[in-house]
C-alpha cells in the first residue's frame, strides 16, 4: 500500500508543480469558417511535430463532451504551467509560425463530396492538406494565399521522411484545370475518385508507411504525414453499403501499408462507416482508432516528466478477503474510442460524485501511450473508485483472434508492454459483428464470434487476468476457462447498453437477478455510456447513458434492499479480477510476489530465434524509500548455463514502474540453447529462462 501511495504522491507534485511558464499559441476558432479550420489543423499537425506549440480551441471538438477543448485548455493551465498568447484571426496566426512554413497549396473551395446523408465535405481542402502536411505548406484558396501572403507554386518537391522512395514533383495547385480529377465532364464522385487513384499512385509512398487516416482530415493526420481517404458506406452495420469502387480504393491501401509492415501491426486512424469493417482490417494486421477530433497533435507532443502511470484503484491481491458477497460491476462503454479517452469520458470524468460509486473506466491503451500527459492526468486524479481496463484490446479497437501469425508477436509484445505501463490487466473485448452469422467479404471470412481458442491464446500470452465479452455463444454471467485464459460473458440479459432512464426499475431488475443467486456471485450489471451530470442537457442523449451522479443514486437504491442490499458490494474491474480468480483458484505469477518491491515476467516471445521481450516491474516495498530519490539500483543480465554472463541489459537507477527491454541475441556471439534472465533489486533477485533458437 505505501508503494501506492507513493507512487501517487510522486504524480501529484509532478501534475502541481510549474517551476516555469510554457508558453504556446491558442488559436480561437470559435465560429471560424471550414477553410479557416482545416487550415488551422494542418498548421497544428506540423508546427506541433517536435514540441506542442499551437492548441486549437472549438475548431473540431468532440461530439461527446462540448466543453473538451475549454476544459483540457485550463488543465493544462493549472497542471503543465502553460500560458497562452491566444488569437483569433488567422492572419495573427500565420504570423507566429510563419518561419516554419514553406507556402501554400491551393484548390478549389466549392469542390464538396458525400458518403452519407449528413455528411458534406470540401475534397480538394483535405487533398491540398495531404499534399502540405509533406510539404509544410497550409491548404487555401489562391485568393486566401495571396491575403495572408504564402507562397504558391505550380508544383512542389516532396520528399520521402520515411524510407527509400525517391522524391518526385506533385502539383502546388489542386485546383489547376490540367490534374487528372479537373477533367470536364466527371461527376464530384469520379473527381474524388480520380484524385485517391492518383494519390495513392504518387502520395502513399511518401506518406507515413506505418499508419493511414479514414475520414475527415484532422491535426493528427497532419503531424504524422498520413495518408488520407475520406470514404464511407450509407449504412451503420451492413457490410454492403460500401460501394465496390471504394472498397477498391481501401483495399489498395490497406494492401500497401499491410506490405510495408509484414511482421508488424499497423495503424488506422479516423473512423469507419460501416462499423464491422473494422474486422476486414483487422485481417490485414491493423488495429483502428475513432479519431475524429482536434488537438491530438497537441496531446502527443506535450512534455511529460518521467513517470508511473499507477494510480489508487492499483490493488495488491492478498489485501482483498473473498467473502459472501454479491460483487457488481459497472463499466463505462466506448474507451476504445478517442472521443472518450480525450473527451473526459464525456464529461463524466468531471463529475464531483466520482469516486462516491466504483466504475470500470474503459480506455484504449494506444492513445494514453501517445499522449503521456493525457495519461498521468487520469492516473494521478483517479480515486480508489476509479477502475481502469482496457477496450477493446490494448492496441485499440481490434479483433486479436483476426490477426494473422506473422504480426502475432508483434501484438503480443506491444499489448503485454501497454498493459504493464498503465498497471491494467483486465480488457473489454466488446464483440464481432456478422448479422448473417459468417459471411466472406472480399475474400476475407466474418463471423459474428470469437474464435474462442485463439482469442483466449492471445489473451494468455499477454497476462490479461480478466477478459469480459460480449458474444451471443458462450454462457451470460458465467466466468469460462475453457480457452487459456479467464473470459467473463454477459449477453442477452438487459445488461449491455441496457435501459437505465429509470432507476427503479433498474434496480429492480438487478436485485431481481441477484435474489437466490449462491453467494459469493459476481454480476457485470451494465455495459453504458457514461456521461456528464448535467444530464438533460448532454448531446446525443439515449436511455443507455448513465451519469456517475445517478449511478450514485442506483447504487443507494440497492443498498437499501431489505432482503439482500447489505450483501451487495459494487466494485472495480480490479477487485472484480482478483475475487473471482480466487473463487476460482487461479494465481498470477506477478500477483504472487506483488509484496517483494519487483517482478520479472516470462519474455515473449519464447523461445525465440532472434529477439525477445523482457518485461518487469519495479516498486517499493513497504518502509523501503528510494535513496535520494534515484530510485532502485537494477541490474538485468543474461548468463549461460554455467553461470558466465552472456548480455548485460540494465544496470542502473530506476524509478517505481513497468521497463520493457527488447534483447536481440544475434547481437551477441551466442550458440542456441537455454539461457537464465535474471532481474536483481533492492538486494533480491528473481530469474526466468529463456530458450535462443538460431
Amino acid at each position: 500500500m505505501k508503494n501506492r501511495f507513493f507512487c501517487l504522491l510522486v504524480l501529484l507534485i509532478l501534475f502541481q508543480t510549474t517551476p516555469f511558464p510554457y508558453n504556446a499559441v491558442l488559436y480561437n476558432g470559435t465560429g471560424a469558417s471550414l477553410q479557416d479550420k482545416i487550415l488551422a489543423m494542418t498548421l497544428a499537425g506540423i508546427v506541433n511535430r517536435d514540441s506542442a506549440r499551437l492548441y486549437l480551441l472549438n475548431v473540431y471538438e468532440t461530439w461527446s463532451y462540448n466543453k473538451t477543448d475549454e476544459t483540457w485548455r485550463d488543465i493544462y493551465r493549472a497542471r503543465g504551467g502553460v500560458v497562452y498568447d491566444s488569437v483569433q484571426q488567422m492572419s495573427a496566426l500565420i504570423n507566429k509560425f510563419r518561419h516554419l512554413l514553406n507556402g501554400a497549396i491551393t484548390y478549389d473551395p466549392n469542390r464538396f463530396y458525400s458518403n452519407f446523408s449528413g455528411q458534406n465535405f470540401c475534397w480538394q481542402a483535405e487533398a491540398a492538406a495531404v499534399i502540405g502536411s509533406l510539404t509544410d505548406r497550409l491548404p487555401v484558396t489562391a485568393t486566401y494565399a495571396n491575403t495572408l501572403g504564402l507562397q504558391v507554386s505550380d508544383s512542389v518537391l516532396i520528399s520521402d521522411a520515411f524510407d527509400s522512395d525517391s522524391s518526385i514533383w506533385v502539383t502546388g495547385k489542386v485546383e489547376n484545370p490540367l490534374n487528372p480529377w479537373n477533367q470536364a465532364g466527371l461527376t464530384e464522385e469520379q473527381r474524388y475518385f480520380a484524385y485517391l487513384d492518383w494519390g495513392i499512385n504518387r502520395l502513399l509512398p511518401r506518406c507515413n508507411p506505418d499508419m493511414f487516416y479514414l475520414r475527415e482530415y484532422t491535426d493528427w493526420a497532419s503531424k504524422n504525414k498520413m495518408f488520407q481517404l475520406n470514404l464511407a458506406g450509407t449504412e451503420d452495420l451492413n457490410f454492403n453499403s460500401l460501394p465496390v469502387a471504394k472498397a477498391d480504393l481501401l483495399e489498395r491501401v490497406l494492401l500497401y501499408i499491410q506490405n510495408k509492415n509484414p511482421n508488424r501491426i499497423f495503424h488506422i486512424y479516423g473512423w469507419m462507416r460501416p462499423e464491422p469493417l473494422t474486422q476486414w482490417f483487422a485481417q490485414f494486421g491493423s488495429s483502428f482508432h475513432e479519431t475524429l477530433l482536434g488537438n491530438l497533435s497537441w496531446h502527443s507532443s506535450f512534455p511529460y516528466p518521467a513517470h508511473s502511470f499507477s494510480r489508487a484503484s492499483v490493488v495488491a491481491p492478498d489485501t482483498l478477503q473473498l467473502q459472501n458477497k454479491y460483487y457488481i460491476i459497472f463499466i463505462s462503454t466506448e474507451g476504445d474510442a478517442s472521443n472518450w479517452v480525450f473527451g473526459l469520458q464525456s464529461g463524466a470524468w468531471l463529475s464531483p460524485y466520482r469516486g462516491q460509486a466504483a466504475i470500470g473506466w474503459g480506455w484504449n491503451l494506444h492513445l494514453l501511450n501517445q499522449c503521456p500527459f493525457v495519461a498521468g492526468y487520469y492516473a494521478s486524479t483517479a480515486t480508489a473508485k476509479d477502475g481502469f481496463l482496457s477496450v477493446t484490446s490494448p492496441l485499440g479497437y481490434a479483433y486479436p483472434d483476426l490477426w494473422g501469425n506473422n504480426v502475432l508477436p508483434d501484438a503480443i509484445a506491444k499489448s503485454r508492454a501497454l498493459m504493464d505501463s498503465f498497471y491494467i490487466n483486465n480488457i473489454y473485448g466488446y464483440k464481432h459483428y456478422c448479422g448473417s452469422g459468417s459471411e466472406v467479404y472480399r475474400g476475407k471470412v466474418i463471423n459474428n464470434s470469437f474464435n474462442f481458442s485463439k482469442y483466449g491464446q492471445f489473451q494468455k500470452n499477454t497476462g490479461a487476468h480478466l477478459t469480459f465479452l460480449f458474444d451471443p455463444l458462450l454462457a451470460t454471467q458465467t466466468p469460462n476457462q475453457s480457452y487459456g485464459s479467464l473470459l467473463f460473458n454477459h449477453v442477452n440479459d438487459n445488461t449491455f447498453y441496457s435501459d437505465v432512464s429509470n432507476l427503479n426499475t433498474t434496480a429492480n431488475r438487478i436485485l431481481t437477478l441477484l435474489a437466490g443467486k449462491q453467494k459469493p456471485y459476481f454480476y457485470l450489471a451494465g455495459y453504458q455510456r457514461f456521461r456528464q451530470d448535467d444530464f438533460t442537457n448532454r448531446s446525443d442523449p439515449g436511455s443507455s447513458d448513465i451519469s456517475v451522479q445517478r449511478l450514485v443514486q442506483l447504487q443507494t437504491l440497492l443498498k437499501a434492499d431489505a432482503a439482500i442490499g447489505a450483501d451487495i458490494e459494487i466494485v472495480t474491474p480490479e477487485v472484480f479480477s482478483v475475487l473471482l480468480r480466487k473463487k476460482l483458484g487461479l494465481t498470477d505469477a506477478e500477483e504472487e510476489i506483488a509484496g517483494s518491491g519487483f517482478a520479472l515476467q516470462q519474455n515473449y516471445p519464447n523461445p525465440f530465434n532472434e529477439s525477445t521481450i523482457i518485461n518487469y516491474s519495479i516498486s517499493l516495498p513497504a518502509g523501503v524509500d528510494a535513496p535520494g530519490g534515484r530510485g532502485v539500483s537494477v541490474k538485468l543480465k543474461v548468463y549461460d548455463l554455467l553461470g558466465r554472463e552472456a548480455a548485460a541489459l540494465v544496470n542502473e537507477a530506476k524509478p517505481p514502474g513497468r521497463y520493457s527491454v527488447s534483447f536481440n541475441a544475434a547481437a551477441f556471439p551466442l550458440s542456441s540453447g537455454i539461457y537464465i534472465c535474471k532481474l536483481t533489486a533492492g538486494g533480491k533477485s528473481q530469474q526466468i529462462k529463456m530458450l535462443y533458437i538460431k
